[in-house]
């Protein structure tokens, strides 16, 4: 038999073996004969809770354990006591350690997110995100040791967008705020977690319809809260652009109006004192305004400009000399000088210079620190040479760097936190490598660097308290022992 034939022969057969089995699988009965419906627990999976659609914020309380031992330092908010982002404790610091570092005192983890913590009377407050529990909670440690306390919590369904939680809670002897992923604002006593008022922004504020009535911004929220004479100082755009909450009822103060209707930014509300007036300042989205902060015409918009409105803004204005002030923007937006004008009457703003990322100081995300007549910041990925750079400006002049870490030295993408102590400042990359400098009259001097944890996405605000230097990344919070006592 020819070969040819055979293999027509042997393909034949494998078409007809196909048709067989196909045949059976369609037409035969192969199930089986009993089929048993899934019933919940079967399969020694946890039972599913059914969830109200509505948002109940601050609704779980969860007592850990007791309180050990009190240890003085204080961080109470965002950039600290002065809004500065300097530390102004005396306690003593180390001037120095072996190649490990500052020793880890203790470390929690967290949920993925980059918010802050603020420390009180030897507590400390950080906002996260449970992803497996779909929970947004408050959470509060014991300074000491890392002991969590006691936890306040409520379901609010999250997806990932560069993390969650991001911003850091405002802290008293008398109250605790804190501003949630969605906008969702919680009011507690600071030592028993008792909650005592809630405000759901994105529900009260929030134009339905309208673009530019959207409260959370892209990426969550990221506006940290201001206690001031126990009122809580919120920017929620919107029906509002600013408002005024008495933390001891929840009851609303002043509002003021939003005519131009700007949004909330990833900004804070920094006060200042600008022609002796004391005021809020606020980069939105759309413009910067300032509000007033005393006296009977407290929440009136004393100034506001449009000049300046880059579409996204995470660092927050900063007073220069002469009733000036600086502004950033994110994304190669850079940076710009607001002169507040005032005639006696009225106050009234313009803008006087801006610059692009490549062309002046700028910052992505960490709001820069001044030092004397200097502005120090790490520049953006999109600031050419000086990309990702550790650099100093005067505040004469934003546009010519007075000292540059060199394209030897860069940190990370350029989101990193420092803070500054002294003489000293501490600087995070990207992988949570922690660096420490020497600030002089025209310059720094890197004194040392230390690998502290394998970390990632190491963005969050730090804050010194006492001995303690609180860092984290995107999973852990982590507290340094940075006082003399641990020096070696």
């Amino acid at each position: 038999m020819s070969q040819g034939r055979i293999k027509n022969i042997i393909i034949g057969i494998s078409v007809l073996l196909f048709a067989a089995v196909l045949s059976w699988w369609l037409f035969s009965n192969h199930y089986p004969a009993d089929v048993v419906m899934r019933i919940p627990g079967m399969d020694n999976r946890p039972k599913t809770e059914p969830r109200p659609d509505t948002v109940i914020i601050g609704q779980f309380f969860d007592t850990l354990k007791r309180f050990d031992e009190f240890v003085p330092g204080s961080w109470p908010r965002f950039r600290g006591e002065y809004f500065d982002n300097k530390n102004r404790d005396k306690t003593p610091l180390a001037e120095s350690w072996d190649s490990a570092g500052p020793p880890v005192v203790w470390k929690v983890t967290l949920g993925e997110g980059y918010a802050g913590p603020a420390v009180h009377n030897g507590r400390v407050y950080i906002l996260d995100y449970y992803e497996r529990r779909k929970a947004d909670m408050l959470r509060c440690f014991s300074l000491k040791s890392g002991i969590e306390l006691w936890r306040r919590w409520y379901y609010v369904d999250l997806k990932r967008n560069h993390g969650y939680s991001r911003t850091i809670p405002a802290v008293t002897d008398k109250y605790l705020v804190s501003i949630g992923p969605r906008s969702h604002v919680m009011c507690l006593d600071p030592i028993t977690g008792d909650l005592k008022w809630t405000l759901d922004m994105e529900k009260e504020f929030g134009i339905p319809g309208n673009a530019k009535g959207k409260i959370t911004p892209d990426f969550y929220t990221g506006q940290c809260p201001l206690i001031d004479n126990d009122v809580a100082v919120l920017a929620p755009g919107g029906k509002a652009l600013m408002i005024g909450i008495d933390c001891a009822t929840g009851r609303e103060l002043w509002r003021t109006p939003n005519p131009d209707s700007l949004r909330m930014s990833h900004s804070s509300i920094m006060p200042m004192v600008i022609f002796g007036k004391r005021m809020y300042v606020y980069n939105a989205v759309g413009g910067v305004c300032g509000v007033s902060a005393e006296g009977d015409d407290t929440g009136r918009l004393l100034w506001k400009t449009t000049e300046w409105n880059p579409a996204t803004t995470a660092a927050s204005p900063l007073l220069l000399d002469n009733n000036e002030i600086a502004v950033f923007g994110s994304y190669g937006s850079g940076g710009g000088r607001i002169r507040i004008n005032y005639d006696g009457s009225d106050f009234s703003a313009s803008v006087i210079e801006t610059h692009k990322a490549m062309e002046g100081i700028s910052s992505d995300q960490q709001t820069p620190v001044i030092t004397s007549n200097l502005m120090w910041s790490v520049m953006p990925e999109n600031a050419g040479a000086l990309k990702k750079q550790l650099v100093c400006y005067n505040i004469s002049d934003l546009r010519t760097a007075v000292w540059t870490s060199g394209k030897e030295n860069r940190y990370g993408r350029g989101l990193g936190p420092y803070i500054i102590s002294g003489d000293r400042m501490f600087l995070l990359d990207d992988d949570a490598n922690l660096y420490v400098f020497k600030l002089g009259a025209s310059g720094a001097t890197l004194i040392s660097k230390y690998s502290i944890i394998d970390g990632i996405e190491a963005w969050g605000p730090m804050a010194i308290a006492g001995n303690y230097l609180l860092m984290r990344d995107a999973r852990n919070l982590i507290a340094l022992n940075i006082g003399k006592e641990s020096q070696l």
